[in-house]
């Protein structure tokens, strides 16, 4: 890690995200929080909510994949932390002029995830033109602990800012992480290689189907992908129907809701740090195996919270803190895989490739969790979700995923317990 703490650019990318990552898991619970308590929302204008969030994955990220392989990827990360600083900006103002409702709302999160669809193919590409090779496991893993801390303390910040100030209004702490996160961004010194020249490369078209026809035929991330896609569907279901759920059925304040995320957060904190040995130590196929299966099993204990809130708070902290850890290690896996496997012209459009499929199942796990939480109730809605989740685990662990090792050489892969 010593030349991570030298590495100056790094330095500013991961600063930078650590402050936007924190103001964002404010809005993970300030935003559907302003749909639940200002607006009145119904289970299944949540389910839309959460989809007009992520609906823009299916309509951008293939072809942010092409245009970013063909520019440069750091003004991409500038522009889109600045507007969506603008965008957030634009609820507080709504609410306070009494013009706040809820297709607004839906217009508002649409738009912001047009950005945060291209920002995160972006991001993702870029890391690997920034820090060498040997450093990108490290790397991944602080940027994951990064999201780890960040979740830890944005929620109950966040929860503690919806009691005092209102929803709406907390969101303003978002907007302006977004705003210190472009400035980080844009005093990086490193300047990227210039793309290949547009009369050199193919059509739009023929270059999206080279980066879907690269993932799906690979052994190794073919399986990554269907699993991965599989395990967003069912638990955006769950995290559509949280606070709902808490709010509603467990009678749970948004402080000690937001106490909650942000305790069972510190798990992937946990998970973040121990990701690189959990590889070392048991392989790389292995940990993203068994992360999966327990990440998966872990999420059980969220509908089966009940009680006072101070029980039914335990169990859902539980629950949270172990998911929230293995989950950490299947994504800092799961991402060095894909920095490994992936040619560096065919990154972008493979890691759209993977986030249209993976992340494209998130809209709809919100409009199957709104649906399903109208039609058997939340609490019910939640248990199907978790035993669907379960079954595909252990699908993963049967698929060829577990060839993985051999990618990161031999002295990784025959590691022993200790």
């Amino acid at each position: 890690m010593s030349g991570l703490w030298r590495h100056g650019d790094f330095l500013k990318l991961w600063g930078g995200e650590t402050v936007s990552q924190f103001g964002a898991q404010i809005t993970v619970l300030a935003l559907p929080l302003t749909a639940i308590i200002t607006l009145r929302a119904t289970p299944e204008q949540l389910g839309v909510l959460t989809a007009m969030q992520f609906a823009p994955v299916l309509l951008i990220t293939l072809f942010a994949g092409v245009w970013l392989d063909g520019h440069r990827k750091r003004p991409a990360l500038t522009v889109a932390n600045v507007g969506r600083a603008a965008l957030l900006g634009l609820i507080p103002l709504l609410y306070l002029a009494d013009l706040l409702s809820i297709p607004l709302l839906y217009a508002i999160a649409f738009l912001t995830g047009l950005l945060t669809a291209v920002f995160d193919v972006a991001y993702v590409v870029y890391l690997p033109s920034l820090v060498p090779k040997d450093q990108l496991v490290p790397a991944n893993s602080r940027l994951e602990a990064t999201y780890s801390i960040a979740s830890i303390g944005g929620p109950g910040v966040g929860g503690l800012l919806v009691q005092w100030l209102s929803a709406p209004i907390s969101i303003v702490a978002n907007a302006v992480t977004y705003l210190v996160a472009a400035l980080s961004v844009a005093a990086i010194r490193h300047r990227e290689p210039p793309p290949a020249p547009p009369a050199d490369r193919p059509s739009t078209w023929a270059e999206i189907k080279e980066g879907v026809a690269s993932t799906l035929r690979d052994a190794r991330l073919r399986p990554l992908l269907l699993g991965s896609a599989w395990f967003n569907l069912f638990e955006q279901v769950i995290l559509t129907l949280y606070l709902l759920y808490g709010v509603r059925e467990l009678h749970l304040s948004t402080g000690l809701l937001g106490v909650i995320l942000g305790v069972g957060s510190v798990g992937a904190l946990a998970g973040s740090i121990v990701a690189d040995r959990a590889g070392r130590v048991f392989g790389v196929g292995r940990a993203l195996v068994w992360s999966m299966i327990v990440s998966s099993a872990a999420l059980g204990l969220v509908p089966a919270a009940t009680g006072s809130p101070l029980v039914a708070g335990a169990v859902m902290t539980a629950g949270l803190f172990v998911y929230g850890l293995a989950l950490a290690v299947f994504n800092v896996h799961s991402l060095s895989l894909r920095g490994v496997l992936v040619p560096p012209e065919l990154l972008g459009r493979v890691t759209a490739t993977y986030r249209f499929f993976v992340f494209g199942t998130i809209p709809l796990g919100g409009l199957l969790g709104g649906a399903l939480g109208g039609l058997l109730g939340v609490r019910t809605a939640m248990a199907v979700a978790v035993a669907a989740l379960v079954a595909g685990a252990v699908a993963f662990a049967f698929s060829r995923i577990r060839s993985a090792d051999e990618v990161f050489g031999a002295k990784e892969a025959s590691c022993s317990v200790d």
